[in-house]
């Protein structure tokens, strides 16, 4: 079972199949645009863009979504690259993100060993100038009822810490997966699976798709019993997410991609961790770990 946003579901999914898995998709969290009077906040960072020494992005869709509401303020894509390139912010992206970038026309100047906000604040550390540098952080607003994962507050803390001078915008929305008692209706089939023991494993590429997955499931506690019960392997992209996951969830989530920088990571870790303990298919065809 994987319970990320649609805009990584296809990719994480494609990998486990390929790597002999029967994916189930229960998105744990829903990432969307920010209606337009929402982003007054955005569009005025953005506009004064040339202020800011470091422009930092913290996932895909903190770029998609900065590039998408310049693109509709500045009359286009090729118009939306050169104000960024004409600010003199340098680029800062994570692991793959970076590729993102790449895709705009767009160079990263920063990106970390570690792909993980903790390890971008390192990274600026070291190369120095960090002591009054003006950092651009276009990050989400997890709203519905979602309580916002300890990573960017982490994250801003982490760069004051070293002296800079972070500024947090909202440029996306966060919320929860299938929201609603239709949502609930609607993922009945998958909760039977889990309850049934017919999911081999789970697999979380945020602390929020944990708090997410707890609602779609009954709650925390009935999601934690029927791992429990049934022995799914919980395995999260990172140990970031593990250990926030894990503080959601109130079970540990040992499956840990030592590579975090791409999903190949942590399917590689769930595909160890199942050979390993020589665990059979899950019943019912419905499995989601990679080897099942």
């Amino acid at each position: 079972m994987l319970t990320a946003p649609r805009q990584y579901a296809g990719r994480l999914a494609g990998l486990l199949i390929a790597a002999g898995a029967q994916p189930v998709w229960l998105p744990g969290i829903e990432i969307t645009r920010l209606p337009s009077d929402q982003c007054g906040e955005l569009d005025s960072a953005l506009e004064r863009l040339h202020e800011f020494d470091y422009l930092a992005f913290t996932s895909k869709n903190g770029i998609h979504a900065v590039m998408g509401r310049l693109e509709k303020t500045k009359g286009g894509r090729d118009a939306a690259v050169r104000h960024v390139r004409g600010s003199g912010a340098r680029l800062c992206a994570l692991g793959a993100d970076g590729a993102v970038l790449g895709d705009y026309g767009l160079r990263v100047d920063v990106s970390p060993p570690e792909a993980s906000t903790s390890g971008l604040v390192a990274e600026l550390e070291v190369r120095g100038g960090a002591r009054g540098a003006r950092v651009l952080a276009p990050v989400p607003l997890v709203t519905g009822g979602l309580v916002e994962p300890p990573v960017v507050p982490r994250f801003i803390a982490g760069l004051e810490r070293i002296g800079a001078v972070p500024t947090r915008v909202p440029a996306y929305l966060t919320t929860p997966g299938l929201p609603g008692p239709s949502g609930l209706e609607a993922c009945a089939h998958e909760r039977a699976a889990l309850e049934g023991g017919h999911i081999a494993a789970i697999i979380f590429s945020s602390t929020a798709e944990a708090q997410g997955l707890c609602r779609l499931m009954g709650g925390r506690d009935a999601l934690a019993a029927a791992v429990r019960r049934n022995r799914v392997a919980l395995a999260a992209h990172g140990p970031y997410t593990a250990a926030g996951a894990g503080e959601v969830l109130g079970l540990p989530v040992p499956v840990v991609s030592r590579n975090f920088s791409t999903f190949e990571g942590v399917v590689a870790a769930l595909s160890e961790a199942i050979h390993a303990a020589g665990a059979p298919a899950a019943e019912g065809g419905a499995a989601a770990a990679a080897g099942c």
